[in-house]
């Protein structure tokens, strides 16, 4: 259903199919909006997905569910010990026999990719061309895919590319197509909006990472602005000063009777300015970390999903550790935007609490001896772009003891959205129970 929300007349409104979710978002998603689900594996993205595909079946949306994870009959089996039958409608699988009448929902699956490749390739036209051999997860193959299935449901004509009514598109998960190229991320997000999104079409587009890596030591410096007044502190004590403890929720609001600011670069303009801190991460961690030690002499501790602004051929991207070597240039801030090379990466245990900040709207910090850092990991491309994110998120299971997970919404444009955060129980026979802490 599309909700008209009363006090801005002109936004419509596309429920989620989860109750309280609705009412945080003024009755629901806004119509034409591409929301990023984000989280770690485990948190319940998939389970948003099916409430949000089942809504749409139930009020008469067509729906394109885009499944990278697991096959669909898994989705449909697991759905029903929610209470949602998807085999009440229509389901064609892309690639599958011409159907005979019009689906409520057209499936993509791997298979689907794989006949689309295929397709794409075959239909190259010069040999030259033919040397290019697409793969079922490229980000082309995906976008030729979503085309033809807006096809499929009869939501587009010769010559019309916007769908003739609303749509929901679902891609779970997005990460899927940049696993091996994460600094594409934010690249192919946009390729996909550019090539695939319309005012019709309002999408749930799932992101997976896992925010428990990514962090630096307590030992490192960052410089801050505490009411006006430039400090040099370590992550442990910005710690003591946000009056931050461990248990607490897991993403920590800096108290607002703290003024806190922090660098942080834009990277589109290349200029670097202070910034609110938004929030303070802190967890345990017992594994290896990295030690990264550049050409001029000082190093970090890192974990291996944060990532640093990369040089290459003139392109700046934010980076995974993990991804980068010894001799790849990283931008630091010192007197200016200067490239230093990476002299050597070791693995080294650490036990003991990491850190993160959340800085925004660009979502990097810079330390003090100018190294930038970006605090998102396979996530930080598509949350760019995303019209809104849902961020969920788990309790260290080690630590706790059991699984309790997380939901809050980070952003979502044309909403004046609930800013806490929500305890989220699965259920049987109801699927996601959201209650506000």
């Amino acid at each position: 259903m599309i909700y008209l929300n009363r006090y801005q007349p002109r936004i419509y409104r596309v429920s989620t199919g989860i109750d309280e979710l609705d009412e945080a978002l003024e009755g629901g998603i806004p119509k034409g909006s591409w929301v990023a689900i984000t989280g770690e594996p485990g948190t319940g993205k998939s389970i948003m997905c099916m409430h949000y595909a089942y809504k749409g079946l139930k009020e008469g949306d067509p729906v394109i569910y885009v499944t990278t994870e697991a096959e669909f009959r898994d989705v449909v089996r697991q759905a029903e010990q929610f209470g949602m039958n998807f085999e009440e409608y229509e389901i064609h699988y892309l690639g599958g026999e011409v159907p005979t009448r019009r689906p409520n929902i057209v499936v993509i699956d791997i298979f689907s990719l794989l006949k689309m490749a295929k397709q794409l390739t075959s239909e190259l036209g010069t040999e030259g061309e033919r040397r290019r051999r697409y793969a079922a997860l490229d980000i082309e193959t995906l976008i030729a895919a979503i085309t033809e299935a807006y096809q499929v449901l009869g939501l587009t004509t010769e010559g019309r590319r916007t769908p003739l009514r609303h749509v929901r598109l679902i891609i779970d998960s997005l990460s899927a197509f940049w696993a091996d190229k994460p600094a594409m991320a934010r690249k192919y997000s946009y390729q996909l909006k550019i090539a695939t999104h319309r005012d019709n079409v309002t999408a749930y587009l799932v992101s997976q990472y896992a925010m428990t890596t990514k962090s630096v030591g307590k030992d490192e410096l960052i410089s801050i602005k505490l009411n006006n007044k430039e400090l040099r502190v370590t992550f442990k004590e910005l710690e003591d000063i946000v009056g931050l403890k461990y248990g607490e929720a897991f993403n920590v609001a800096i108290p607002i009777n703290y003024s806190i600011m922090v660098r942080s670069l834009d990277l589109s303009s290349r200029n670097t300015t202070w910034l609110p801190a938004y929030a303070v991460i802190k967890h345990e961690v017992n594994r290896d970390v990295y030690e990264v030690e550049l050409s001029d002499g000082s190093s970090i501790l890192l974990t291996g999903d944060h990532g640093l602004l990369k040089r290459s051929q003139g392109d700046l991207t934010f980076t995974p550790l993990r991804y980068l070597s010894k001799n790849d240039e990283v931008i630091i801030d010192k007197y200016g935007l200067r490239s230093v090379r990476i002299r050597d990466i070791r693995e080294v245990r650490y036990r003991g609490f990491v850190y993160d900040l959340s800085v925004k709207p660009h979502e990097n910090f810079i330390l003090a001896y100018g190294l930038i850092i970006h605090n998102s990991t396979f996530g930080f491309g598509l949350e760019h772009i995303a019209d809104g994110v849902i961020h969920l998120w788990m309790d260290n299971v080690e630590e706790a003891k059991h699984v309790k997970r997380y939901l809050i919404v980070k952003k979502m444009r044309m909403t004046n959205h609930y800013t806490g955060a929500f305890l989220l129980d699965i259920e049987p026979g109801r699927g996601i129970v959201l209650k506000k802490l």
